[in-house]
């Protein structure tokens, strides 16, 4: 069965640039995704938009190929059994000073629209609560998208958005809703800051997490760069902190240096060399 050069040519450029394989069996899905930037230009079509390419990939058209690219399916709370694993490790540092550091730091590091950041940042704010704990925190949140953050710093989802992950309660409480769409309160953004971040960038320009989210990205990693990027995420890491994969990621075979725990039905790994005070 032949290659199509055409989705060769733009997988092949979207590895370099991002390092996500796109295999055989989901050409289609790059099909599509090609197919909607050709209705965003209003081209005649994929041949125009590999015409274009090749005259070469200007900002504007390489940003929204990346955009387009990239997996952005996400929801409030996803995947809850992280987000209880997490709840679990946050009380564990209330109770007993896990970490020594005063601001606990929680790094969303694949954020596309805001949903896991805004998600984390309920989940604190409630754990606060029911301690009565002065604990503060900051959320970074980066992605490659500019359409992604673009939303997550305007923090306005619908209705149907909303409803994927939260409860009604926790959309009242936290939320405000305007014709169209719920806005997320300043008591949840005011905590979490958006950026832009390749994470096949050389260089990771933040430091010092006592967590970092990093789920569904290295799935689509071949083995060489899931190794660089977990390199990069580990050294990011305070030690005794945490890194949350997602579901069907493993460390197996790639890293020596990170502990395996199960908590509440789901797998976090923490950095060793540790310096913890309760275990």
């Amino acid at each position: 069965m032949s290659r199509d050069p055409i989705l060769d040519f733009f997988a092949k450029y979207i590895e370099s640039e991002l390092g996500m394989v796109y295999s055989d069996s989901n050409y289609f899905q790059l099909q599509n995704r090609l197919e909607e930037i050709v209705k965003l230009k209003n081209l005649s079509g994929v041949q125009e938009l590999y015409q274009t390419a090749q005259k070469g990939m200007g900002g504007c058209l390489k940003q929204l190929l990346l955009d387009v690219a990239t997996n952005n399916e996400t929801s409030f709370f996803r995947d809850p059994k992280y987000f209880n694993a997490f709840g679990s490790l946050v009380e564990k540092h209330i109770k007993g000073d896990l970490f020594r550091e005063k601001e606990l730091r929680v790094w969303s590091a694949a954020s596309s629209t805001g949903q896991e950041a805004l998600s984390i940042a309920i989940l604190l704010n409630e754990l606060k609560a029911k301690h009565s704990a002065n604990m503060p925190f900051s959320i970074l949140g980066t992605d490659i998208s500019e359409r992604a953050l673009e939303k997550a710093r305007e923090a306005k989802y619908f209705q149907l958005e909303v409803q994927r992950g939260l409860s009604t309660p926790q959309i009242l409480k936290y939320f405000s809703k305007d014709e169209r769409q719920w806005m997320a309160s300043s008591e949840l953004t005011k905590n979490i800051q958006y950026k832009k971040m390749n994470l096949r960038d050389t260089h990771y320009p933040y430091d010092g997490f006592h967590f970092i989210f990093c789920r569904n990205v290295l799935i689509y990693q071949s083995v060489e760069n899931k190794i660089d990027i977990l390199n990069k995420l580990t050294a990011r890491l305070v030690p005794g902190g945490f890194l949350i994969l997602g579901v069907g990621e493993s460390l197996i075979g790639l890293r020596q240096d990170l502990e395996t725990s199960m908590l509440d039905n789901a797998v976090v790994y923490r950095k060793k060399e540790q310096v913890l005070k309760a275990a």
